[in-house]
């Protein structure tokens, strides 16, 4: 039964049971009402309203606890008590809205294990990159020096000089690559220049490491914005512009930040082979991520007139 006939199968009870009461008793209102003729109406009126009170509670009963449910339930927990569903006596609407308020909880646990998924594997991810570059890049290094050190001790004259500028070149080489390591965990233009002048820096090294142009079109007047969002805008430039060169065989790409009243917007548009109907790789969905942290949303679809693909990120001002 549902809620709504519930509701009208009380009143029309009360309603039938006011009839009969007036039917079967002796009770009459006179043309002059007296004062006790207008006590027994206010009491008659008085104790229906009582019964449509409670009758009416007891019927809407389980949308309150329902609602007190809602009220403690915790998606971070991990786990849910089964939501009461449908049960003898149970409205329909009811039983509906509790079946769809543990469809949703489910929904939320499976999203939430599956981001703190993702991100466990993002972290292992990266920091088994800069195992490996530590390695490669500074561990070899270091063991390179140590050894041309230890030959060093039987040198002098030219040959001893030569060997402390070959040891002072691969000193600066270490060098170089550990700023590069700390330019990937976090960008040094990013930290003392800002978003636009990070983006310029990123665009130009990508152009000179792989040929590819990256033509900016950077908003010269960027509003303040707070750390975490330009973290956030810089990383997804960064990721769209890895993907271009990784897939795209792109002959141009173009880099574009814009300010509109109420939003922030960077969009990486290239002329390459286009996404097509390929799934959402790893890199697509942590920008999708990284959007979501600073409430934006991210777009990836087909570029101007169909050709190549645009990312675009908006960031609500």
């Amino acid at each position: 039964m549902s809620l709504l006939q519930r509701v009208v199968l009380v009143d029309a009870a009360l309603v039938f049971l006011a009839v009969a009461l007036l039917v079967v008793s002796p009770a009459t209102v006179s043309r002059s009402t007296t004062t006790a003729e207008v006590a027994i109406l206010l009491l008659g009126a008085t104790a229906l309203l009582t019964l449509t009170t409670v009758m009416t509670r007891r019927a809407l009963a389980p949308l309150r606890l329902l609602a007190e449910l809602m009220g403690r339930a915790d998606p971070a927990s991990g786990t849910h008590a089964p939501v009461p569903g449908a049960g003898p006596g149970t409205a329909r609407e009811v039983a509906d809205l509790a079946a769809a308020f543990d469809a949703m909880l489910t929904r939320l646990e499976d999203e939430r294990r599956r981001a703190t998924r993702l991100a466990i594997d993002a972290q292992e991810a990266e920091r088994a990159r800069l195992a490996r570059e530590l390695h490669d890049e500074v561990a070899q290094l270091l063991t390179a020096m140590t050894l041309q050190l230890q030959g060093a001790e039987r040198l002098d004259g030219p040959a001893l000089a030569a060997r402390v500028t070959a040891l002072r070149e691969a000193a600066h080489g270490g060098s170089d690559a550990v700023r590069e390591i700390m330019r990937g965990l976090r960008p040094e233009a990013l930290e003392d220049f800002g978003l636009r002048a990070a983006l310029v820096a990123l665009a130009s090294g990508v152009t000179e490491r792989t040929g590819v142009p990256v033509r900016r079109a950077l908003d010269a007047q960027l509003p303040p914005l707070t750390p975490e969002v330009e973290l956030v805008v810089y990383r997804v430039a960064q990721e769209a512009l890895a993907n271009v060169m990784r897939h795209a065989d792109a002959a141009t790409v173009d880099l574009v930040l814009a300010v509109d009243p109420d939003r922030l917007v960077l969009e990486v548009r290239d002329d390459g082979r286009g996404v097509g109907d390929a799934p959402a790789g790893s890199g697509r969905q942590g920008m999708r991520e990284r959007a979501l942290l600073v409430g934006g949303r991210l777009a990836v679809g087909p570029g101007p007139q169909g050709v190549g693909t645009t990312v675009r990120l908006e960031v609500p001002r």
